[in-house]
């Protein structure tokens, strides 16, 4: 017999994997953490496996929780579609899905999303964050429509195209001495599977410099900048997340010859890509001469 599931529960499981803890969700979804966790037992229940991994630190997907979000977050799409086509909304734009690396989320996307707002109306947003390869596997499964992630210009079973050029820039505490030996200064990493990560790892080969036993690894952009201000290292900074640090004289440019190019790209699984997607990414085109 096919389990019976309804959309309220895959609502709250979409909110979990994305939230990575039952009281991200919670606060997300304005319910209560056992709610959730009710829900979610019963998706479980009816499917009979488990899908999140319950630790200290939150929830991971399990394989069967990866295979069931990408199906879960098209129903969701579809059933918008469907509400908005019953009720004749025939001007009202389905909510824009898109995923976006976490460099891309927390410095370029948010006037891009703004300007397509004011020109589109009040559209829906849902964005999701992850590194590179978490985006562009969610890409590749579909769960994702629309993608803009740094870093590779290839990828299986995904279609990149350029979008616009970044440069990493090596910056130190302000309060450092000006002068830095790469071998000796702690460096910041991101996580391996970040682009970020992946652009700092081969161009530092060229100067002999490996991550190292002394160096830190940290989780976000936010995280790095951070570090940085407090004297922890050398990090490496999209010009697009430095602007107000730079402004509030916490960082500075490190006197290195080390800025790092590379690009931000779309990816999509192949295809025409229709809708709200699509009509974001023309807008973005558009909008690209403009952007500082």
């Amino acid at each position: 017999m096919t389990p019976s599931l309804d959309s309220r529960q895959l609502a709250v499981f979409c909110a979990v994997a994305e939230a990575g803890s039952i009281t991200g969700a919670s606060r997300q979804l304005h319910v209560s953490q056992p709610a959730v966790s009710a829900t979610i037992q019963k998706l479980e229940g009816a499917l009979g496996v488990t899908l999140l991994e319950r630790g200290a630190r939150g929830v991971a997907l399990t394989d069967a929780g990866r295979k069931l979000v990408g199906h879960a977050r098209r129903v969701q799409a579809l059933l918008g579609e469907a509400v908005a086509d019953v009720a004749g909304e025939t001007e009202t734009l389905a909510p824009l899905v898109i995923g976006a690396s976490t460099t891309i989320a927390a410095g370029l996307l948010p006037s891009l999303i703004a300007g397509f707002r004011e020109a589109e109306g009040a559209v829906g947003v849902r964005l999701v964050v992850g590194n590179t390869d978490d985006i562009l596997d969610q890409v590749r499964s579909r769960a994702l429509p629309l993608g803009l992630v740094e870093g590779p210009s290839r990828a299986p079973r995904i279609h990149l195209e350029r979008f616009v050029d970044d440069t990493l820039l090596p910056v130190i505490a302000a309060s450092r001495e000006r002068r830095i030996a790469l071998a000796a200064t702690p460096v910041l990493w991101r996580e391996v599977g970040s682009g970020t990560r992946a652009v700092m790892e081969k161009a530092l080969r060229r100067f002999g410099r490996k991550p190292m036993d002394h160096d830190l690894e940290l989780g976000s952009t936010a995280a790095i900048r951070r570090a940085v201000a407090l004297g922890l290292g050398l990090g490496f900074l999209s010009r697009w997340s430095i602007g107000d640090a730079l402004d509030a004289g916490r960082v500075r440019v490190a006197p290195l010859d080390l800025a790092i190019e590379r690009r931000f790209s779309w990816a999509t699984a192949g295809g025409e890509l229709a809708g709200t997607p699509g009509r974001f990414r023309a807008f973005a085109e558009r909008a690209r001469p403009t952007l500082a």
